[in-house]
């Protein structure tokens, strides 16, 4: 079990999947991650491979509007429904289903996001790319939007979209933070 770092559902324990495939992003990183980003209040969040839900659920505890959570493992969307549930948070939407089936649904939707989120497996190295360069050619970020891509190890990304990115390592735990503007 994991706790929510901040905001209005600080400290409240989130459920996790009793699964090897799943590894929710350790406290001390999603804490990293969540004070860089700074102000949620009003955004959208795109929580593309979400395990636990815990990235999505930080979000919506600091301030975002909605959040779409995306995972493909049955168990696990489950745990994020739980989490949701436990938490009355009725700003959640969990699609179970493939990263990029569901995409191309919200692409069909017409949506936008404010901040996406992504820290598929870290052996899918391939995924973060493709991820990334289906939300731009489909317009699912908005001016402003923010990109965070958690991994380990090396990972050949072409972020030429973005005038803004920045690097940080936590332990073995590596981060990147795109934005638009």
């Amino acid at each position: 079990m994991i706790n929510v770092i901040g905001g209005k559902y600080r400290s409240r324990v989130l459920l996790t999947p009793p699964s090897s495939t799943t590894l929710p992003t350790k406290n001390m990183v999603r804490g990293a991650i969540f004070s860089a980003l700074g102000d949620l209040n009003g955004a959208i969040v795109l929580d593309l491979f979400a395990g636990s839900g815990a990235l999505g659920i930080e979000a919506l505890s600091r301030g975002a509007k909605e959040a779409v959570f995306v995972e493909l493992d049955k168990v696990a969307a489950k745990v994020v429904k739980d989490n949701l549930d436990k938490l009355k948070e009725e700003n959640g939407r969990v699609l179970q289903m493939e990263a990029l089936e569901a995409l191309k649904l919200l692409a069909k939707e017409k949506r936008q996001f404010d901040l996406l989120l992504l820290d598929p497996p870290y052996a899918n190295k391939e995924i973060y790319q493709r991820a990334i360069d289906f939300a731009l050619e489909n317009d699912m970020l908005t001016k402003q939007a923010k990109v965070i891509v958690e991994y380990e190890g090396e990972l050949p990304l072409d972020a030429s979209s973005f005038p803004s990115r920045r690097d940080y390592k936590y332990g073995y735990t590596k981060v990147i933070y795109l934005r638009k503007e």
